[in-house]
């Protein structure tokens, strides 16, 4: 754990130094739901998941690279009926990220690792994600009002996200991939302000 805050204190070191060439940006976070496979001594292995994040701040770099926070991240296994629900919540969470793109693109694709620490489960919990991470950017999907908030209040999400990789969750090594959806375009679609725009199965 004192290498890990070692690691994160010399990495806010080098963004305060070229904090010039890095722009800020925050979101209200993003949804994940997904799956591991893991080294386990049951016919079935793999195991569903759900990640969320909420809140993200983010100083993004002209030279592709991303440093991000988020105060709050709710990890859980899904199909384990049978067993305590799996879960780890976090609130100092860390990731580094090199966009190939250069932020210059609706689309990021970019290598990334990210820390989960301060568990409220125990300091000793902790969850380490590194891997590919594909991001989508559409303002023709998000209200004028969002397109507008990026100019004045540096409000900025990813409208779908997708990820997949290799972690060390509690020591133990897993590959997993998720699939996510920005939780303001998620609270779109599922409380819709006119239903008639969307037209969901579950209005008459």
């Amino acid at each position: 754990m004192k290498k890990l805050l070692l690691f994160l204190f010399l990495i806010a070191s080098c963004v305060s130094l070229y904090s010039k060439s890095f722009d800020f940006f925050w979101d209200f976070g993003t949804a994940y739901i997904g799956g591991n496979v893991g080294k386990s001594d049951t016919l079935a292995p793999f195991e569903g998941e759900a990640d969320i994040q909420v809140l993200d701040f983010r100083l993004e770099g002209v030279n592709g690279l991303t440093f991000a926070f988020s105060p709050f991240n709710w990890w859980c296994i899904l199909n384990k009926p049978q067993e305590e629900d799996i879960h780890l919540i976090t609130f100092a969470n860390f990731t580094a990220a090199y966009d190939i793109f250069k932020h210059e693109r609706l689309v990021e694709l970019a290598p990334y690792v990210s820390a989960y620490a301060g568990a409220l489960e125990g300091i000793k919990k902790f969850r380490v994600d590194c891997g590919l991470v594909f991001n989508v950017y559409s303002s023709l999907m998000w209200p004028e009002e969002m397109v507008d908030a990026e100019e004045t209040s540096h409000l900025r999400g990813e409208l779908i996200s997708a990820k997949l990789g290799a972690r060390l969750n509690d020591l133990k090594p897993q590959f997993y991939f998720d699939f996510g959806m920005n939780l303001i375009a998620l609270g779109m679609i599922l409380c819709p302000s006119d239903p008639k725009e969307y037209e969901p199965c579950w209005y008459p």
